[in-house]
């Protein structure tokens, strides 16, 4: 029998190593189902960004939440409301979604986000904060336990916090090293447009170096800042270096 303190390495170890047989982002993301569902887990939402504080919207997001539940909360920004999606890009801590204290003073929209949360029965559960690329990134998980209450769902967390943590950082980092490709579908004279923008040419430059024309440069550089969810160039560039999307 493996001694009750060497379980989160245990679990961490089979995780990391099942992680990292998975064939793409949807398998590894039913992997991830799979090892939580043990913790009385029933769904989870996942976003990261590779700048918190620049206002935008998650760079790479996966759900299983309910449909009709993620399309209210979408409605009108409300996701973005939520006093514990806001909490993940400035915090480090889990947030146990039974803290009602988060919830004094919340903004009207803020209010309405919880009321939906309420109305489709989506209030046990934790979000995880992560950071990567020295802090520049923030990524987070949510975690829903829909069949427990507050009580029940928090006795497992405090028992085995450790074990649940390190399996969700473990599919963090497997997320973005393997599969940010997948999750930010650049094409190759993209990657190639935002590679030559990161070591210092401009789009006339980068076109004579490909032979094609300057405005053709210019349509995949814009398409690769769309995709990145990018406000700027220089923000598109940074966003591909930060996944590892380009290497210098």
């Amino acid at each position: 029998m493996i001694p009750a303190h060497d379980m989160p390495g245990r679990l961490l170890g089979e995780a990391a190593e099942d992680f990292q047989q998975a064939a793409d982002v949807d398998d590894l993301w039913a992997r991830l189902h799979r090892h939580l569902a043990g913790f009385g887990v029933t769904a989870l939402v996942y976003g990261a960004e590779a700048f918190a504080d620049t206002g935008r919207t998650h760079d790479i997001m996966l759900t299983s939440f309910d449909g009709a539940y993620m399309d209210t909360k979408m409605s009108g920004g409300l996701y973005w409301c939520d006093e514990f999606v806001r909490a993940a890009k400035v915090e480090t801590a889990p947030l146990l979604w039974s803290d009602t204290s988060r919830l004094d003073g919340i903004s009207p929209a803020g209010k309405r986000s919880l009321d939906i949360d309420w109305a489709f029965g989506m209030t046990t559960g934790v979000t995880l904060p992560m950071r990567f690329n020295n802090g520049l990134g923030v990524s987070a998980l949510g975690l829903c336990a829909a069949h427990l209450s507050w009580a029940e769902f928090d006795r497992i967390w405090w028992e085995n916090s450790r074990a649940i943590s390190g399996v969700v950082h473990a599919f963090d980092v497997r997320l973005r090293e393997g599969y940010a490709r997948d999750a930010l579908p650049l094409a190759p004279r993209e990657r190639e447009c935002l590679l030559w923008l990161a070591v210092g040419l401009r789009p006339q430059q980068i076109a004579h170096r490909l032979g094609t024309h300057v405005k053709t440069v210019e349509k995949q550089i814009e398409s690769a800042r769309r995709k990145l969810n990018a406000a700027t160039t220089i923000q598109a560039v940074s966003t591909a270096l930060a996944y590892g999307l380009i290497t210098l």
